[in-house]
């Protein structure tokens, strides 16, 4: 499978950008050539077939009625690429679907299901307060920093809890996790109708649901895991939708909607193989295909500069 490389960035005028990179980069330190944020990661090949659940609400080629080949990258979310996966306790899951047009719509989750704020100033703020609290060589107490942003910003008390409370349980494996791309994006159909939507990738095969413990058996557990999965059996995700209401907020990712909105399966991602591809791949949120359109969510459009800012730096090995 082809790889889809975007290589046509200029760094953006706007410093806060360029400020938020900066911040990342006091947070662990500097890697040379690694993305500033979810560093390490395993890259898969896979097939997206839709089952054209989607068809009444968008013309994207991804999600009618072909399978389409897929690049996915399950990554930590630390900057620091060798970190080992149990101290990363928040996880990514990037995807790059190739569509029959030669373009390519991408879907960038991870395991939190909203974000912490929804303005850029304030989450680099956020970030400062984390790097004042290292302990040791280079190490993050998180959940010190966590509790020094809730002083800060009590409104945020709920949301930021629920991720301390993460930091509590190590995944057992990529495969069980739910991944959420935060954001609202808008879907349009042949005949020009909007309908906000949000994603959820859940697992097709959900396991037990009692909690079982981690088997850490190196600091590369969960790529080890998925791998034997794989040897083993099939790994997929139902790619679920749930549609927007009057009412609901588009451009604020730290709200996650009511729960009684409609979902919808719109297809299923399976894993077919490890690959290696060139670290160079980016994954950017706003790359959408056509019949998929973005939000005014200020934080969506920040992270599409931000990455910019993160991506030439990497790509001059700095």
């Amino acid at each position: 499978m082809e790889v889809i490389h975007i290589n046509n960035f200029n760094d953006p005028h706007d410093l806060l950008p360029t400020d938020a990179i900066d911040t990342l980069e006091k947070i662990q330190g500097k890697f040379p050539g690694a993305r500033r944020a979810h560093a390490k990661g395993v890259f898969y090949e896979a097939i997206f077939t839709p089952n054209g659940n989607a068809i009444p609400y968008t013309t994207a080629g991804h999600l009618q009625k072909e399978a389409v080949p897929v690049l996915v990258r399950f990554s930590n979310s630390p900057p620091n690429p060798t970190a080992a996966d149990l101290l990363s306790p928040f996880k990514g899951m990037s995807v790059q679907f190739h569509l029959p047009n030669g373009t390519a719509s991408h879907l960038v989750s991870t395991t939190i299901p909203m974000f912490i704020t929804k303005d850029p100033k304030t989450f680099i703020d956020m970030l400062k307060i984390l790097t004042d609290d290292k302990t040791g060589l280079d190490k993050l107490d998180l959940g010190l920093g966590i509790l020094n942003i809730i002083k800060k910003y009590p409104e945020r008390k709920n949301i930021l809890l629920a991720l301390k409370e993460q930091l509590k349980q190590p995944p057992t494996s990529y495969a069980r996790l739910h991944y959420y791309p935060i954001h609202a994006f808008y879907f349009v159909n042949k005949e020009g109708k909007r309908k906000p939507i949000k994603y959820e990738w859940q697992p097709a095969q959900e396991e037990n649901s009692l909690k079982t413990e981690a088997k850490i058996t190196s600091p590369d557990y969960l790529s080890e895991e998925l791998n034997e999965r794989l040897l083993n059996g099939s790994v997929s995700f139902n790619l679920v939708i749930r549609l927007g209401e009057e009412g609901d907020v588009t451009d604020d990712p730290t709200d996650p909607w009511p729960e009684d909105r409609q979902k919808i399966v719109v297809g299923q991602l399976t894993l077919n193989k490890a690959v290696f591809p060139n670290e160079s791949v980016l994954f950017d949120p706003t790359v959408v295909a056509e019949g998929i359109e973005l939000t005014e969510d200020p934080i969506l459009h920040f992270r599409h500069d931000a990455y910019a800012v993160s991506f030439n730096r990497r790509r001059k090995n700095e």
